[in-house]
């Protein structure tokens, strides 16, 4: 059997600041998950750091990623302005080795 089509009419809540802003296509791996939700969804947080939180961050993803059936195509956005306030309000902690591979990013409150 395959997967169930599930539909989402709500509206995600976004990790930008201001709307210009230049991401590029990924593919995010269900690795960046340690722990299934309470519905048994794996879940990438928008605002995670792709695709590590260190020196080798390109970037921040751009909207949740479900990648419970296994690894998922996604965005990070490499260049823009992201709001702070949203990616903490995810649980999504950004270090400063990640905020310093990332120049072209800058993070408002």
């Amino acid at each position: 059997m395959g997967k169930p089509i599930v539909r989402d009419f709500s509206q995600s809540k976004g990790i930008l600041k201001y709307f210009p802003y230049e991401g590029a296509a990924c593919v995010v791996p269900q690795s960046m998950v340690s722990a299934a939700d309470g519905n048994g969804q794996k879940i990438v947080k928008a605002g995670t750091p792709y695709p590590s939180n260190d020196a080798k961050c390109l970037g921040y993803i751009l909207e949740d990623v479900d990648v419970t059936m296994g690894d998922a195509p996604g965005t990070y956005v490499y260049q823009g302005s992201i709001n702070k306030t949203k990616v903490t309000a995810n649980g999504v902690t950004v270090t400063d080795e990640a905020k310093a591979a990332t120049p072209r990013v800058t993070f408002f409150d």
